[in-house]
């Protein structure tokens, strides 16, 4: 496996990055729109009582704490105490219409927004690149969304601009990072760092760069920092890890299990961590010949610095070769996405000490569901767009993705759409779970190995 491109450090981006640690840039500040400008129709609120009402297409979202979270449509973002009941407009103000990039709450009251800024022909492009059209800058709150601060980045003056793709992270309220992808090919495909120690209020270049674009980032602490990706030299999947803040990474790499030797190809996950120490890991490995895969949770309980296997998913179907499972960790259950071909999205959930578990054929990437699981019992989970929640372990689901009326946030249902194919989204209830085994679903907290 190719590993260490990914995650050497760079001595000529170290230099770069050391000349340029602390600069500070201009603040993007948005523009007001030009004297004179006409003010388009607006419709009355009988036209208004008319308009249908549409589900927004949800990009990523956070269940902080039981019945609160946030989500985001990469244009605006939403927040919710009421498991999705009722949804408020957080936005950061946002006149350009920039792009959310990236967003991160450390608990209900305090979050950032990473906020990519498309520099527009007759602007003077002063962050970031002379030779590029993309900045950024972060929005923060620390009361809810009901005001915000922004803070431009330093200055960055590579020899390659920025594109839009960025990540934002923090480990408390203090200690946060930033990813951003240098504007090259995947050939050649690098990742800047910055980070933070004053809760954003000031930005610094890391010592070091990454090679390869960084695909998720998780802080479990101010000093340990967890980050998957992929090397510009083969394409494949990476997980890399840095116990002094993100100075420097080191490649890590899981063993398949002996019994599958014949695999590679592994797809890593971002851990998932309950403390500083205990955590685990899920892993993908393909067998391209066989066209089949194997899925593999690792646990730690050293905070990283060694991993042993715990549990086994096998039989996984051809569609899973080189693909990721989107799956998390609640407690100690072992929960993923599951849709055979032609059926709903539902869960399969692999208790502790289950040892190897046939998969019997099942996809991993069906309806590219995500999840964001408290307890084994509730959760959210967003597939392809539609958010959706459950509170008895994936027995039933409720959509909750926002929906609007002429942009404005209603309850109200969305309007039907006159059929003309087979609907492919997901329905507003889902029954009959997968769960594997049938032990009873509560689990010790504790880790096995």
């Amino acid at each position: 496996m190719k590993v260490t491109r990914f995650f050497a450090v760079l001595a000529a981006v170290t230099s770069l990055f050391a000349l340029h640690a602390g600069a500070q840039g201009v603040a993007v500040h948005p523009q007001p729109a030009p004297a004179g400008a006409s003010t388009p129709h607006q419709p009355t609120p009988e036209q208004i009582a008319k308009m249908p009402v549409t589900a927004l297409p949800i990009k990523d979202f956070k269940l902080l704490s039981s019945g609160t979270g946030w989500a985001s449509t990469g244009a605006r973002l939403f927040f919710t105490t009421d498991n999705g009941a009722h949804w408020k407009d957080i936005s950061p103000p946002n006149p350009n219409r920039d792009e959310l990039a990236s967003v991160f709450f450390n608990d209900a009251d305090t979050g950032w927004v990473l906020v990519a800024h498309h520099i527009q022909g007759d602007e003077n492009p002063t962050p970031d690149s002379p030779d590029n059209d993309q900045t950024f800058y972060v929005s923060a709150t620390a009361n809810g969304g009901t005001t915000w601060t922004s803070e431009n980045l330093p200055v960055w003056k590579g020899q390659h601009g920025l594109t839009d793709n960025g990540i934002i992270v923090f480990a408390d309220k203090l200690h946060g990072w930033i990813s951003l992808d240098e504007a090259r090919s995947m050939a050649f495909a690098s990742s800047v760092p910055l980070s933070t120690s004053d809760g954003g209020r000031t930005w610094n270049w890391a010592r070091s760069g990454v090679a390869g674009s960084i695909d998720g980032i998780l802080a479990v602490t101010d000093k340990d920092i967890w980050m998957i990706g992929r090397s510009g030299e083969d394409g494949g999947s990476q997980l890399g890890m840095s116990h002094d803040g993100g100075e420097s990474y080191q490649a890590v790499a899981l063993p398949v299990p002996k019994e599958f030797a014949q695999f590679g190809y592994p797809e890593y996950s971002l851990p998932t961590f309950t403390d500083s120490l205990n955590g685990y890991e899920a892993v993908t490995y393909s067998d391209s010949e066989a066209s089949k895969s194997v899925a593999v949770l690792f646990a730690t309980q050293d905070g990283g610095r060694t991993w042993k296997q715990d549990r086994i998913l096998t039989n996984l179907a051809e569609s899973s070769v080189g693909s990721s499972i989107r799956s998390t960790v609640a407690g100690s259950t072992w929960i993923r996405s599951f849709a055979p071909h032609g059926s709903q999205p539902t869960l399969t959930k692999i208790l502790p000490k289950s040892g190897t578990t046939d998969g019997a054929n099942s996809p991993v990437n069906s309806y590219n569901c995500d999840l964001s699981f408290l307890t084994p019992s509730e959760g959210w989970m967003n597939c392809s767009g539609n958010l959706t929640s459950t509170i008895d372990g994936g027995a039933s689901w409720t959509t909750i993705t926002p929906r609007a009326r002429n942009g404005v946030l209603t309850t109200d249902p969305v309007t039907p759409m006159p059929a003309t194919k087979p609907m492919s989204t997901l329905p507003p209830k889902l029954t009959d779970p997968k769960t594997v085994p049938t032990a009873a679903d509560t689990p010790s907290d504790s880790t096995q190995n």
